[in-house]
């Protein structure tokens, strides 16, 4: 890890970083594929609670309670969950993160009234308090100094384009076979996304890991 302007010169060109962050190391490899998933929870959020709980008979202002509860829960846990990955390591609090939102989304067709789906809301942004700090920190462990900032644009890249797929998937899938199934197939893809981090991805919080990977060895990264 370079220190200093004076370490930032050359360097690898975006498509390196590009590639390196995409599928190239296999840590950012997993915190982007779960990045990109973890935002289909988003986009069901937004567009597909209001239209379920609005079937189930809940009015405008006991659907944006069920919402808040989610996002005040992840927002809020976000100052645990942190500080809490910088002391035991990154992967399986992605894995757990990835899991536990899942089991909240699927919960969700499970249960009935506003108590419990403001509980399985809670269970839903206590996952993503999980992911949210510690899927930047893993990006950020990784890439050289000298070029994070790249790197961390093309893992938000893959991140945020998660609201498109998730958007679309879940809505043709609503509309196909029925809206409950559109939470089933993102609990379902989930699940998959931390089988996919816990098989790839090494630790890399600098506390927890107990080697750079091979690339670091290439002059090009330093």
């Amino acid at each position: 890890y370079g220190e200093g302007a004076e370490a930032c010169t050359g360097g690898p060109g975006f498509k390196a970083i590009f590639f390196l962050t995409s599928w190239g190391d296999r840590a950012m490899f997993a915190a982007s594929q779960a990045g990109l998933v973890h935002k289909f929870a988003d986009a069901l959020v937004w567009v597909s609670y209001p239209l379920y709980f609005n079937s189930r008979g809940l009015g405008v202002s006991k659907i944006g309670l069920i919402v808040g509860v989610y996002g005040f829960t992840w927002g809020i846990f976000q100052l645990a969950t942190g500080p809490l990955t910088d002391r035991i390591g990154r992967k399986w609090p992605i894995v757990a993160g990835l899991v536990i939102c899942g089991v909240g989304v699927w919960a969700t067709q499970s249960v009935e009234g506003t108590v419990p789906w403001m509980i399985t809301a809670a269970l839903t942004g206590f996952g993503m308090a999980l992911l949210y700090p510690t899927l930047l920190a893993v990006v950020g462990d990784v890439s050289n100094p000298c070029w994070r900032g790249a790197s961390l644009g093309v893992y938000r890249m893959w991140r945020d384009s998660g609201y498109a797929f998730g958007a679309l998937s879940i809505g043709l899938i609503s509309d196909w076979l029925g809206i409950k199934y559109g939470f089933y197939f993102t609990a379902l893809v989930m699940f998959l996304s931390s089988v996919i981090v816990a098989l790839t991805m090494y630790e890399t919080s600098p506390a927890r890991r107990k080697r750079l990977p091979k690339w670091h060895g290439n002059p090009i990264y330093t």
